[in-house]
């Protein structure tokens, strides 16, 4: 079996990205326009202000994040006989040697696959900073493990599912 190389979606993409432009223009609006939503008015010093500023800020670098990903060419993962080269993980290819498993993970619903990688080869491995950072972070939500997206891939979650179980049976 050949690699399979998966890109990123730019319709997925330009999505994402949009929803996170229209949450930071809503929570800056907020912040700048005091509305009442509901019954309550969003004043000064209230936990609704707070809470758009916090919105503003979570989304407003989202948005900054995302932007770039627009432009971004070539693949984002790669899967073939000698493992996964996922490029927001990883600046090279992680063996299959070295993953004991690879599970689906469901979180409302967003769905994910998780790499349990083995601890004694873990170390060796070419994760990036962030990649660890976020691993040791994800133990609070669920199975420890390297987290692997796929709403801004072209065929979603199924394609990579596909893509991996596919390599791993021939590997």
């Amino acid at each position: 079996m050949g690699v399979v190389e998966i890109h990123r979606s730019p319709l997925r993409a330009a999505g994402i990205f949009l929803g996170c432009c229209g949450f930071t223009a809503f929570s800056a609006w907020m912040i700048y326009a005091h509305p009442a939503i509901g019954r309550r008015p969003v004043t000064p010093g209230s936990f609704s202000e707070f809470a758009a500023y916090v919105g503003f800020a979570f989304f407003g670098l989202c948005t900054v994040l995302m932007a770039p990903k627009l432009f971004q060419r070539g693949p984002v993962v790669s899967v073939g006989p000698w493992g996964i080269f996922d490029r927001r993980l990883s600046t090279d290819w992680i063996p299959w040697n070295a993953i004991r498993s690879v599970r689906p993970v469901q979180i409302q619903r967003q769905r994910m696959l998780v790499l349990e990688v083995d601890p004694t080869a873990d170390a060796g491995l070419p994760w990036t900073k962030r990649a660890r950072r976020m691993a040791r972070m994800n133990r609070a939500f669920g199975p420890y493990g390297y987290w692997m997206g796929a709403a801004d891939l072209r065929g979603g979650f199924p394609a990579l599912a596909e893509a991996i179980t596919g390599s791993r049976q021939g590997a």
